[in-house]
């Protein structure tokens, strides 16, 4: 499902991100990326949805190589949510957010009106549908960036630290709704 074959990523001042770096990921694989901060994991991360371009080497999606006219392609399979989720959540309500990427898909609003319902559900949190993020606890704006994601129905799920600044019953939770989800299956 991911192939990334000598992946290098300079940041300017000639300073590698990421050194020739290679690895498969298969479909029915979960896998952690653990490291220091500072160590590559949020380029890497970055690098594969097309946020931050390679110096050298390949990432292919499902055999799609990453380049700028695959791009959308490659975003459509692969959701990212942020390492910080108000990097994610910008609209006044939180259904807003969650139906920000199908509509932007081109979907017509009774489609939108069932992926924002059946993302929300997945993690249970459709309480939260009419609530800004402003008044939401650090792991419901977690888990509803992740239910932006969701809403684009994508086949792999990448998360960027995503029990940062949680407390253990939020990771827990957190741990719990991501379990259940489909692309961890």
């Amino acid at each position: 499902m991911i192939e990334i074959n000598g992946l290098t990523v300079s940041y300017p001042g000639g300073v590698n991100a990421l050194d020739n770096l290679s690895f498969s990921v298969r479909d029915g694989e979960s896998v952690a990326l653990i490291g220091a901060n500072g160590a590559g994991k949020s380029t890497l991360l970055l690098s594969i949805v097309g946020v931050l371009a390679a110096t050298s080497g390949t990432i292919r999606i499902d055999a799609i190589e990453l380049a700028k006219h695959t791009r959308n392609e490659i975003r459509k399979r692969v959701g990212l949510v942020f390492q910080n989720p108000d990097d994610q959540l910008f609209m006044p309500l939180i259904r807003d957010d969650v139906a920000f990427g199908p509509r932007n898909y081109g979907l017509d609003e009774s489609k939108v009106a069932k992926r924002v319902d059946r993302a929300l559900s997945a993690l249970g949190i459709s309480h939260l549908k009419d609530r800004s993020s402003a008044r939401l606890s650090g792991g419901e704006k977690r888990t509803a960036a992740i239910a932006t994601i969701l809403a684009m129905e994508p086949s792999i799920l990448m998360l960027d630290e995503p029990t940062a600044f949680l407390d253990p019953k939020a990771r827990r939770t957190l741990a719990a709704q991501l379990n259940n989800l489909p692309q961890t299956k």
